[in-house]
């Protein structure tokens, strides 16, 4: 409707109808100017929760494996977790969830404490000292130089590498596949109930994702649970509540960096973290609002300061290093495109602390259709970075590896031994983060392999 005019009055000094301004909110947020809504937000940051609630159970079980007290890993978990979870969201503004990494806690217990003898005070010790290892190199700007190196085919070759460890992660939940030593090691049961709550999962979300429905990842767990739960599927976790949280409190041995064996283990544990967070925050948000028009994340030192703080405040309370955790990609896939899903999902983990005995009667299995669904729409997203063939060959190379050992780290390390051969061979000059990243994270696989 035009506004009619008036006489005297020139045409452009007419009132005119005030543009509709957002809130500072949704200012700080981004919220509309990356597409998005409060409603998709809250939803998406539900999402990622119900994606990654497992955690709380599952970490105190593989830890205290190692020693380390059961109540005390529940509350880091829980505790650290939301705490960091949120400031992922408030600080960084980015919809990702910082909780244990599965690699970490499994490395501590069975490496670490089970096969090195060290203690678990000692251990936690290491965590501490790969934190701040993680803090200073953040703080000096070292992490925002390797981001800036890697170059759009290996953008892309991580964001493949990090949906197929998704998807294993819901094949290995699931029985589909079975492991040895954390790798691959043959076919599982294909049958099982397991299985089927898998494949109830990802049909759902396939269908429902065919119709529009963003919700569609979730939706499919919730039909995997309700198949658990008829089926009598359940878990066999322990729960203690916040009873004996305090036993692990501050009784990290920071002298164990004296020990020059321990230096070894420090490093790999600095470069699953550093390197892993790097992988995942550039791979998840690949083909998203998130990242700007250089593809670079708005954010993200931010997000990598959050992620080694919680490693630091983490190995203080009782468990193993936090990272930015893989599981995000369900809220991002159902619409998180801001730190207010982050929020939402640092909420419902704080409320663990009080809901953990229900939680532990939730099978994990039940969000594996749901990490299998996201896993298949990560790996056939479009990649403008894997068009040539140096790009295809770091893709096939990272998802390679990745299936070869069930390790983001060394698919991240392949992914950059390609990378900077083929510029060397080339005559091109890599950047020096580039081949310091390299040698870092060729050092760290070297010695894994080396059983530190």
């Amino acid at each position: 409707m035009t506004t009619p005019e008036r006489p005297g009055l020139r045409p452009e000094l007419l009132p005119r109808e005030p543009e509709p301004s957002h809130g500072a909110v949704d200012r700080y947020f981004s919220l509309s100017a990356r597409g998005s809504t409060w409603r998709r937000e809250i939803f998406a940051g539900i999402s990622t929760f119900l994606a990654l609630s497992y955690i709380v159970v599952v970490n105190p079980a593989v830890l205290s494996q190692g020693g380390i007290p059961h109540a005390a890993a529940f509350f880091a978990t829980a505790a650290v977790g939301s705490l960091a979870t949120m400031a992922m969201g408030l600080w960084a503004r980015l919809p990702f969830a910082v909780a244990p990494g599965m690699e970490m806690n499994a490395m501590i217990a069975f490496s670490v404490v089970g096969t090195l003898a060290y203690t678990w005070p000692e251990a936690l010790g290491m965590v501490f000292w790969s934190g701040i290892a993680m803090l200073a190199v953040s703080l000096l700007r070292l992490r925002d130089a390797v981001i800036s190196a890697i170059p759009p085919q290996m953008r892309s070759a991580l964001a493949a590498a990090v949906g197929t460890f998704i998807g294993l992660i819901g094949l290995q939940i699931a029985h589909l596949v079975t492991t040895s030593d954390g790798r691959l090691s043959g076919l599982g049961d294909w049958t099982g109930p397991p299985a089927i709550a898998l494949y109830i999962g990802l049909a759902v979300a396939l269908l429902l994702d065919a119709l529009g429905a963003r919700a569609a990842a979730v939706l499919g767990g919730i039909a995997a649970a309700a198949l658990c739960a008829l089926a009598g599927i359940s878990t066999d976790a322990v729960h203690d509540g916040v009873h004996g949280s305090g036993a692990a409190l501050l009784r990290f041995d920071l002298t164990v960096i004296a020990d020059p064996r321990a230096w070894s283990i420090v490093l790999v544990l600095f470069a699953l973290d550093f390197f892993g967070s790097i992988a995942k925050v550039v791979g998840l948000t690949a083909h998203t609002p998130i990242q700007d028009g250089n593809g670079q994340v708005p954010g993200m030192r931010q997000a990598l300061l959050v992620d080694a703080g919680a490693t630091v405040a983490g190995s203080a309370a009782g468990s193993s290093s936090f990272v930015a955790f893989v599981e995000s990609a369900v809220g991002i896939r159902a619409g998180a495109r801001t730190g207010i899903a982050a929020i939402v999902t640092g909420l419902l983990l704080f409320s663990c602390l009080f809901l953990g005995p229900l939680l532990a009667h939730v099978p994990v299995e039940a969000t594996t259709g749901a990490l299998v669904f996201v896993a298949v729409k990560m790996l056939t997203a479009p990649r403008s970075g894997g068009a040539n063939r140096l790009g295809l060959a770091v893709t096939v190379t990272a998802v390679g590896v990745t299936i070869a050992t069930l390790a983001i780290d060394q698919a991240m390390a392949a992914a950059f031994i390609v990378t900077t051969a083929a510029s060397a061979l080339s005559r091109r000059r890599p950047h020096p983060a580039l081949w310091a990243a390299t040698l870092v994270l060729t050092a760290s696989v070297l010695l894994q392999y080396l059983n530190l």
